[in-house]
């Protein structure tokens, strides 16, 4: 794209003839260019062939800089120097940022200094040449007409101009290269930062991967909150697994665990484990929401929407069905990050949790599909979710004696939709 401007700038603003250096040079590049790709493609190494190629380049560059094609024969070459063709060398050392490689840029303006050094020296060398070894108006003896005089000279060739421009060069280069370096150092930072939080996905919930990616450990630390908690389990897991064998077992429980990590995510829901043909899933986790009861209840309906569908394509598809049970508790757990400095868990745990998995337990002894506590039930109209519907599937049973509590709990539960040859309990 560049070579492509200076192609247009030469054409555009010089006859052919005073142009035609510059477009040769210009074709020069891009076929260096085009040879550099394929070395470094066909051999490796492109930063080195890159640095091998700078070599000619930077020769090239300076030849042109300093060549007097486009002057007068009358014309002595040191004329050359006041033009402001040396501005080509810092664009040049700025593409080299392009690598994205701090020692190709810091080797590219090592050559261009040096390269326009030896260039600076042949043209002080040339016959004729009048040269000073600091600023004119500094010089002692020379008056300021006399100073004028002499810089006005064609044959004069400014040593301090060189040095200010091979000063410059090199801080461009430092520039440059710090530039270069830091981008690749914040590259680094995002290509890290994103497989850890690729990583994280792969064992948490997006909500928690966005609160542990953004906050750390320190700010998921272990607190008291309210929650809602969702155990689904599949029922005749044991007895399935025997028919079924190993292969197809494992494809079953890959096929429940996609589907319940779907249906879990599209309800804001946090996938806290996978207990073999069992899953827990929490609402309000890693931070407490609005409608925390209302989307657990309405994941539980689709997931066994979901579940009874999949039982029934399974069944026309010449196998066996299959059916859930799902239990759902509300109410405060300890939320957040646990263990000690060299490993930690982000967990939920305590009386909401354990009971939520035995209401899963009970809906075999109920023969219910769903089973939800009076407390859930109670917040989900809190959340003013009562009225549209959502509870009207549910049926209120009384209160059950769960294992692992001295107080009965009062459930709510939704029948069982049987299909032909449904597993049993």
């Amino acid at each position: 794209m560049v070579l492509a401007a200076l192609a247009v700038w030469l054409i555009t603003n010089y006859v052919l003839l005073r142009s035609l250096l510059g477009l040769l040079a210009v074709a020069a590049f891009a076929l260096f260019g085009v040879a550099q790709y394929e070395a470094g493609r066909r051999y490796g190494h492109p930063v080195l062939w890159a640095g091998a190629f700078t070599v000619l380049e930077v020769t090239l560059l300076v030849v042109v800089v300093l060549a007097p094609a486009t002057f007068p024969e009358s014309w002595p070459p040191q004329m050359q120097l006041r033009l402001v063709t040396v501005f080509y060398l810092f664009i040049y050392v700025a593409g080299a940022v392009l690598s994205y490689s701090p020692i190709l840029v810091v080797w590219t303006g090592l050559l261009t200094a040096a390269a326009w050094g030896v260039g600076h020296l042949i043209m002080v060398r040339l016959p004729g040449t009048v040269t000073g070894h600091g600023p004119l108006i500094d010089t002692p003896g020379l008056s300021p007409t006399s100073s004028l005089a002499l810089y006005l000279n064609p044959y004069f060739v400014s040593d301090a101009a060189w040095r200010t421009q091979t000063v410059i060069l090199l801080l461009l280069t430092l520039v440059l290269a710090a530039a270069v370096s830091r981008s690749r150092s914040l590259l680094r930072q995002q290509v890290a930062d994103h497989l850890a939080r690729a990583n994280l996905a792969r064992y948490f919930s997006p909500n928690v991967v966005d609160v542990l990616a953004s906050s750390g450990p320190a700010g998921t630390a272990a607190r008291l909150q309210p929650v809602a908690v969702l155990f689904a389990d599949v029922r005749g897991f044991t007895g399935m697994s025997e028919s079924l064998g190993p292969a197809s077992t494992m494809e079953l429980l890959q096929g429940f665990h996609e589907r319940v990590t779907r249906i879990v995510f599209e309800h804001r829901g946090t996938l806290e484990k996978y207990i073999g043909d069992a899953v827990m899933a929490t609402f309000g986790t890693p931070s407490h929401g609005p409608d925390d009861a209302s989307r657990a209840l309405r994941c539980a309906l689709a997931l066994a929407s979901e579940t009874t569908g999949w039982s029934a394509a399974r069944v026309a598809a010449g196998g066996l069905p299959l059916e859930i049970g799902i239990g759902l508790h509300y109410g405060d757990a300890i939320v957040g990050s646990i263990g000690d400095g060299q490993r930690l868990d982000y967990l939920v745990i305590g009386d909401t949790v354990n009971t939520a998995s035995r209401l899963e337990r009970l809906t075999r002894e109920l023969d219910a599909q769903i089973v939800v506590s009076d407390e859930l039930v109670a917040r989900v109209r809190d959340e003013g979710a009562g009225p549209d519907g959502l509870l009207d599937r549910f049926e209120r049973r009384g209160e059950e004696h769960v294992a692992g509590r001295v107080r009965p709990i009062a459930v709510w539960t939704t029948a069982r939709q049987l299909q032909p040859g449904n597993a049993t309990t």
